[in-house]
């Protein structure tokens, strides 16, 4: 019997896509490419665009363009345009078919333009300029705001009716500039260094909408550092929401029209109106809330003994003080009480050893001439007179023998 066959490592197709994708994908030649070529097949669906490129040697590339992204289209692509599109190379494994993967497309006759602008764009975000740390709060009640905006353009009208409108306290100093053609940027450029020489509260930088070209003048790189650094606290309004400058990324609030500037620089003072309102009527219940709680604390004192009877007030003082009165009595008289009997106790033990009541009893005491008691035989000599005393008198005796 021939020998089994040797066991064969293999992968599938699937896995053999899959690593292919993975490889496209990760390799940076084929990320963030600006494709040139003509727009074929240009066919929308809910979820994207789907087309091809081509170009004047009859290569062609598949492209996908998704919804999220189509949104943001400068312009409407169709077959037969000449453009430019960025995006990645990313392969389609069920089928194993690679494409581009479209994330913007712009006109061919601005590609440079747009490629010069995107590069300002990534060195300025890597400086720092377009964090969003260094933003700065629009102050809320401004006294004086200062617009640069096209000398009575239409931006200008709508930016003073609506400040106006919303808040008529505020002071608006206008800084008329070009904002449109090659001298636009010098030109709005001075509007800022003036208006910054200015007492200014807000800084709002306005115009209305136009082309790619039109509102070139507030990507130039001087202008767009100096916003950065305006010591004022600026709102971009330029063009409309689709529209979008690098000014609008330094500038610490972008807003997408000049009626957006006005309502982000300016309170409304219908609705500051009635927040007052509101705020008086809290003030008012609260105060009565207050009032009525002090005249239920005055009513309850009001009920109160001494406010009824303001004699009560001293009547248990003088109760106690007339009880403290007789405990003081009754315990002086107790003490006296004790002290009589104890002089009595001593009364009678002084009694019971007084000489005299011993004399009575049939007792005798011999005293010598001064008077002192004689103890002792020691203290008699012969010829001693002596003075003995009895109950009934005095005896008076002379000494002449003396015995122990």
């Amino acid at each position: 019997m021939p020998d089994p066959k040797p066991s064969i490592s293999y992968i599938s197709v699937t896995v053999l896509n899959t690593l292919i994708k993975h490889k496209l994908e990760e390799e940076d030649d084929l990320r963030g490419l600006a494709v040139k070529g003509e727009i074929s097949n240009w066919k929308r669906y809910r979820s994207g665009v789907f087309f091809d490129l081509k170009d004047e040697k009859g290569s062609v590339i598949s492209c996908i363009l998704w919804s999220d992204n189509y949104l943001y289209l400068p312009f409407e692509p169709k077959d037969g345009d000449e453009v430019i599109a960025y995006g990645n190379v990313t392969v389609y494994v069920p089928r194993g078919r690679y494409s581009l993967q479209v994330a913007m497309i712009y006109p061919f006759g601005q590609g440079a333009a747009l490629l010069a602008l995107e590069a300002l764009k990534k060195k300025l975000a890597a400086e720092g300029l377009f964090d969003e740390s260094r933003k700065r709060p629009i102050p809320r009640f401004p006294d004086a705001i200062g617009l640069i905006v096209g000398k009575d353009s239409a931006a200008e009208a709508d930016l003073i009716r609506n400040i106006t409108r919303r808040w008529p306290l505020t002071d608006i100093y206008l800084f008329p500039a070009q904002v449109q053609g090659k001298d636009a940027p010098k030109s709005i450029l001075t509007a800022l260094e003036t208006a910054e020489t200015y007492p200014l509260d807000t800084l709002i930088i306005a115009r209305g909408g136009g082309s790619s070209e039109d509102l070139s003048a507030f990507n130039d790189e001087k202008l767009v550092r100096a916003v950065a650094a305006c010591p004022i606290p600026t709102i971009s309004a330029v063009g409309h929401e689709i529209d979008t400058t690098l000014i609008d990324y330094v500038s610490d609030l972008r807003v997408s029209t000049p009626t957006g500037a006005a309502e982000a620089a300016t309170p409304d003072q219908e609705e500051i109106r009635r927040q007052l309102l509101d705020l008086e009527e809290r003030l008012e219940n609260a105060n009565e809330t207050y009032m009525s709680n002090l005249r239920q604390q005055v009513e309850h004192l009001a009920k109160r003994p001494f406010f009824t009877n303001p004699a009560s007030l001293y009547e248990n003082a003088i109760k106690e003080t007339k009880n403290l009165e007789e405990r003081l009595t009754l315990a002086e008289q107790h003490r006296l009480l004790l002290a009589q009997k104890q002089l009595e106790g001593y009364a009678a033990r002084l009694k019971s050893v007084n000489p005299d009541n011993v004399i009575k009893r049939g007792y005798s005491v011999t005293l010598d001439e001064s008077g002192k008691p004689i103890t002792s035989v020691k203290q008699a000599h012969k010829g001693q007179r002596l003075n003995t005393k009895l109950k009934d008198g005095i005896i008076v005796s002379t000494i002449e023998e003396g015995k122990n």
